[in-house]
């Protein structure tokens, strides 16, 4: 089974789809979580980002930050996408934080109203050539 080997974490493939590609977030083997690209849109080069580490223990531990670069390097330099996207809970600061450290930036945000309760949502996103930047960046910096 294909898998993407990231910071401390491997990707192993789930379930290829066309429009979807489902991979297990492994710590030394054991499954951690899922992240996936889904919505990926050929034609124009974009896929919506999907993350979840249900376990409190691994989280904030650098893990999502490293699956969801991973994943990204893959989207950009081997599927040939040209931007990845996601929505994310304004309240949600940790996940916010990971997709900033990886280098999403907000672009947008959504506001409703639920049971007399406000919610904000932020749309991020992160282009082809701003990854690539930023990972050379990196490397200059070692």
């Amino acid at each position: 089974m294909p898998s993407i080997k990231g910071e401390n974490i491997e990707l192993k493939l789930i379930r290829p789809q066309r429009c979807r590609v489902l991979f297990a977030i492994c710590l030394r083997g054991n499954p951690i979580g899922e992240i996936e690209l889904d919505q990926i849109a050929w034609r124009s080069g974009e896929a919506e980002l999907k993350i979840s580490i249900p376990e409190g223990k691994f989280q904030n531990r650098g893990y999502g930050t490293a699956a969801v670069t991973a994943l990204l390097d893959h989207a950009f330099n081997t599927m040939a996408l040209n931007r990845v996207y996601l929505r994310v809970h304004a309240v949600n600061y940790g996940a916010i934080r990971c997709y900033q450290k990886a280098g999403f930036r907000k672009e947008w945000h959504l506001e409703r109203t639920i049971e007399n309760k406000k919610e904000k949502i932020y749309l991020m996103g992160i282009e082809r050539r701003k990854f690539l930047e930023n990972k050379g960046a990196e490397k200059r910096a070692v």
